[in-house]
């Protein structure tokens, strides 16, 4: 991206003023308009509702579709494709990151690659490690070297430098480094880059047995897998009942969001792990090394980089990922906000989003401009919709004495209040959904904690959708708007502690 575009920063600032406006507006309505108020929040709620209504519907068609894709053989049926495709060709590069995570964490990753139902002879393996952790980095990596060496085609170990000029601190650097580190072995094996499916995990990262069979079949199958990055379903279920429940609420609604966007391709984006042939990396200059958030930033650049000749596609196969657990309540606290905020900052992305907007004229109208304006609505309604939703019903009563005097705002607190009673048809598709999908606790009955959730979760959610979602997406935009850029990327404590990671749930359902 061109730096120097003179609109950059009015598109830095405009997400964190939106959001600043419509919070805000509320209040100045109720002093100074309260039909009008009333008005406009009743065609929220209905926006609000009918939304509702369209994602439970989806959560019911995405899990359906991971009920469906769980139960098929993905190594089977490749072996059943025509001799002609010949998809033993096929090789997965795997490149996993690393920043002071525990050796035991490491261990479950590999293993779970290792413990793949696919041939592991067509896997090279790259661990990822930083020389801002250079004593762990060196031990880790010998010690793991060793013990996994033959078990891969090629297992090898990278140190990304940590003074790279122009670099930040952040994941893109490391997987940049590691992918070019490993690019002479390919050449050395004479193997071409259109046969590498690269997948991208972080060092928590539990693949499930099937991922990368199904990987390898959507990747033969498709018509121009060049021009497509596969998106695994991220289900942060490695320590879900490890968690306190205000964590495992988000964290099963953030694999929920994903199980969600993977029934709307079209609005499907890099997140978390992710695949992407190893020649389309090669010509889009792999990732991005100066932003924090690369993976929903690597749709964009590989989107404008092929005129728009880019999507993504759904795999309803898992890839297990741990929740937020620190050492202590608070900790943890803390450090799901913090994550949050970074997710939050791909914000960032909306400026250069918008330059490409306005220049890539090879790309039709409306397919870039579309695209720009669902990115400026998830941000928006990220940071905005929990706010409204918590605070509209009290704003009038506290800033307008005359309120009820308004036959229509009189109303409003009625209309209002059924409306929301409506819409918690989608908690209780969630809880459903939540019950089904939720991996079972080792050695212990699920029954009693699933009642417990069942019962505290219309309680702590909206609560929760406030502290840990719209808050650190509203500061993330208000520190772009204010230009106090987030220039480091904060990895997320992870605790050892991960009581499901087990052969059993590698794989299942």
């Amino acid at each position: 991206m061109n730096s120097h575009w003179k609109y950059k920063r009015l598109f830095e600032i405009l997400p964190g003023a939106i959001a600043w406006i419509l919070v805000l507006l509320p209040i100045f309505l109720a002093i100074t308009s309260p039909r009008t108020f009333a008005t406009l929040m009743i065609f929220f709620m209905v926006y609000w509702l009918v939304k509702t209504v369209i994602m439970s519907t989806r959560l019911v068609i995405g899990y359906r579709n991971y009920r469906r894709d769980q139960k098929i053989n993905w190594l089977e049926k490749l072996n059943n494709l025509d001799p002609s495709v010949n998809w033993q060709r096929i090789y997965h590069l795997v490149i996993v990151p690393t920043y002071k995570e525990d050796i035991s964490i490491l261990r479950s990753t590999v293993e779970s690659v290792i413990n793949s139902n696919y041939p592991i002879r067509n896997v090279i393996f790259v661990l990822g490690t930083e020389e801002r952790d250079k004593d762990n980095a060196l031990e880790y990596g010998r010690i793991l070297a060793k013990e996994y060496d033959n078990k891969f085609k090629h297992f090898m170990v990278t140190m990304h430098p940590g003074n790279i000029p122009g670099e930040v601190i952040g994941k893109g650097g490391n997987i940049t480094f590691a992918a070019k580190a490993v690019m002479p072995y390919f050449e050395k094996e004479g193997i071409p880059a259109e046969d590498v499916i690269v997948t991208t995990m972080d060092a928590d990262h539990v693949v499930d047995k099937n991922y990368l069979a199904d990987l390898a079949y959507k990747y033969v199958t498709d018509d121009d897998p060049i021009h497509k990055s596969f998106q695994p379903l991220p289900m942060f279920f490695n320590n879900i009942w490890d968690v306190p429940m205000i964590n495992r609420l988000i964290a099963t609604g953030s694999s929920f969001w994903q199980l969600i966007v993977t029934t709307r391709p079209s609005r499907l984006r890099n997140f978390s792990a992710q695949a992407q042939s190893l020649e389309a990396l090669k010509r889009v200059d792999f990732w991005s090394t100066k932003t924090i958030v690369e993976d929903g930033h690597q749709f964009w650049r590989t989107y404008y980089r092929f005129n728009g000749r880019h999507e993504v596609v759904p795999m309803y196969t898992p890839i297990y990922q741990d929740a937020v657990l620190a050492n202590s309540f608070i900790e943890t606290m803390k450090e799901q906000y913090l994550q949050k905020k970074r997710w939050a900052w791909g914000v960032s992305d909306i400026p250069y989003v918008m330059e490409h907007t306005f220049k890539d004229t090879k790309i039709p109208f409306f397919d870039r401009w579309a695209n720009a304006l669902i990115l400026w609505e998830s941000h928006i309604s990220w940071s905005t919709n929990p706010l409204i939703l918590a605070t509209s019903a009290w704003i009038p009563l506290v800033f307008s004495s005359g309120f009820r005097s308004n036959i229509l705002a009189y109303s409003f607190p009625f209309v209002y209040g059924r409306m929301l009673m409506i819409a918690w048809i989608g908690m209780i598709v969630t809880l459903i959904i939540s019950t089904l999908l939720m991996p079972p606790r080792q050695g212990k009955q699920n029954f009693w904690r699933i009642v417990y959730d069942w019962i505290l979760t219309p309680v702590i959610l909206p609560i929760s959708s406030i502290l840990f979602s719209s808050l650190p997406a509203f500061e993330s935009q208000t520190r772009l708007m204010t230009g106090r850029y987030l220039e480091v990327f904060r990895v997320t404590i992870k605790s050892t502690k991960r009581s499901n990671i087990s052969e059993g749930k590698n794989g299942s359902s």
